[in-house]
């Protein structure tokens, strides 16, 4: 499967949310954009922080 799961944190590191079945990431002005596997989409006030390919994982960290 190509899908990852996506968590962001805050800004003192605690885990806000987890988006699953993630397929695409775009930037979109100030935030992210991510598509999942079921053709859905939202738009995050986040920036990227790590990407673990080997267990599907974006990190990312919430704007303030």
């Amino acid at each position: 499967m190509c899908e990852a799961r996506v968590v962001i944190q805050g800004v003192s590191g605690e885990e806000l949310e987890a988006i699953d079945d993630v397929t695409t990431i775009v930037p979109e002005g100030d935030g992210l954009k991510l598509y999942d596997l079921y053709g859905g989409h939202r738009v995050v006030s986040a920036s990227l922080k790590e990407v673990r390919l080997l267990d599907h994982t974006v990190i990312l960290t919430a704007s303030e």
